[in-house]
């Protein structure tokens, strides 16, 4: 199942977990739901890509990357949308159902050997070990000591899928004394996304 957009209930995660349901859950829609919590109510946030209730109830989620935004040569970095998870801020910078928020560890499970499993790959991708293809990245700063409000500026500078580099971003290669390669975006750190509507969120976890 796809988004997370407004789903899953709490009371509904005993039931997926029976049935082996998993989730890629968008975080975005931190930001794209938040809106309709004027219509529905402020104690809907928890139902916002619930990563938290999702791990704690033993289903596992991915992240979704939908809407990274990348045209026109520029794009989100995804460690925006692992941010987003862990903090459960949106773009306003207001946090929505923080008691959803998830740690570093976790949120990067989202992107790594959770999705293996979710698209039923685990044999082969998802974690780094003999008998799996070599698929790793190289990162500009470490995702998992930086301060919290860096993580969003960190980002692969090298990405290697079954042994072969798909991707050496400009400033990674001339330290290194190589080529570049694949397409040089120019990243952000926010989501573009209409925040127009104001919701008073409070302490409401």
């Amino acid at each position: 199942s796809d988004h997370c957009g407004m789903y899953p209930r709490q009371d509904q995660i005993p039931r997926m977990k029976k049935l082996n349901i998993m989730l890629s859950c968008n975080p975005n829609f931190i930001n794209r739901s938040t809106p309709w919590l004027s219509v529905y109510g402020i104690d809907k946030a928890n139902r916002i890509s619930p990563f938290g209730s999702l791990i704690k109830g033993g289903v596992i989620p991915s992240t979704e990357y939908e809407g990274l935004g990348c045209g026109g040569g520029e794009c989100v970095t995804p460690t925006t949308f692992l941010y987003k998870e862990i903090t459960r801020q949106n773009d306003k910078g207001d946090a929505i159902g923080k008691g959803e928020a998830i740690d570093r560890v976790s949120a990067l499970k989202t992107t790594t050997i959770w999705p293996a499993y979710y698209t039923l790959r685990e044999k082969e991708i998802g974690s780094l070990e003999p008998g799996k293809l070599a698929d790793f990245v190289v990162f500009n700063k470490d995702y998992m000591t930086v301060p919290e409000p860096e993580i969003p500026t960190s980002y692969a500078l090298m990405t290697v899928l079954g042994g072969k580099v798909v991707s050496l971003r400009d400033e990674y290669a001339k330290e290194a004394g190589m080529a570049a390669v694949g397409p040089q975006l120019k990243l952000g750190f926010k989501t573009n996304v209409d925040l127009n509507v104001s919701v008073e969120v409070g302490a409401t976890d």
